[in-house]
């Protein structure tokens, strides 16, 4: 049997928006609207497993791994109040500022971006807030602030965790704009006889 070459498609480094949406109902699975960062700098996804082996007869006999969540560090040149309270669970005060309290605890959210040709939902995710750097301006020179942020991509009920789409492969007709026009769980695809 000959073997089947599959079709390799270089892809350079991008990252054009960060998409949101607040999950509203994690039981029934259902997200708010969605709300777009045009202003993302970096985003980082490293997945965490659960590994074990059996020695057995001075040998691994078997191995299992199992991922169990996806650790997110990104950062942008904006977070706005608005969504400094949805991710963080902040409040808004009366004179539009925003409370930190020590009692907030993060929004589960979905989390979309745009890498190149590949468009991928984050399903359920909590994100923290990252160091905070501010000093004095010298003279001659001009730094920008960002705003860093780190988390967990969590599994849904039934395990899933991330959805990604690459529009260069056949078949796919999703585009960024519907694909990030809301928040839906991903189908498996039938197969054919």
């Amino acid at each position: 049997m000959a073997a089947t070459t599959v079709n390799e498609k270089p892809q350079k480094i991008s990252l054009k928006r960060i998409h949101y949406a607040l999950l509203t109902n994690e039981s029934t699975e259902t997200w708010g609207d969605v709300k777009t960062l045009t202003m993302p700098i970096s985003l980082t996804l490293t997945p965490n497993f659960s590994e074990a082996s059996l020695d057995a007869g001075d040998r691994v006999v078997d191995q299992e791994s199992q991922m169990d969540s996806i650790t997110i560090a990104g950062e942008t040149a904006d977070l706005p109040t608005e969504v400094l309270i949805d991710w963080y669970g902040h409040k808004k005060s009366a004179d539009g500022g925003i409370i930190t309290n020590a009692n907030d605890t993060p929004n589960a959210i979905a989390v979309g971006f745009e890498s190149g040709s590949k468009l991928v939902w984050l399903l359920k995710a909590k994100l923290k807030p990252g160091e905070e750097s501010n000093a004095t301006r010298k003279k001659g020179e001009t730094n920008y602030k960002t705003y860093p942020f780190s988390g967990e991509a969590l599994p849904l009920i039934d395990g899933i965790i991330k959805h990604t789409v690459d529009t260069r492969d056949t078949g796919v007709t999703a585009t960024a704009e519907t694909f990030f026009a809301s928040v839906k769980k991903p189908t498996d695809a039938v197969p054919t006889p």
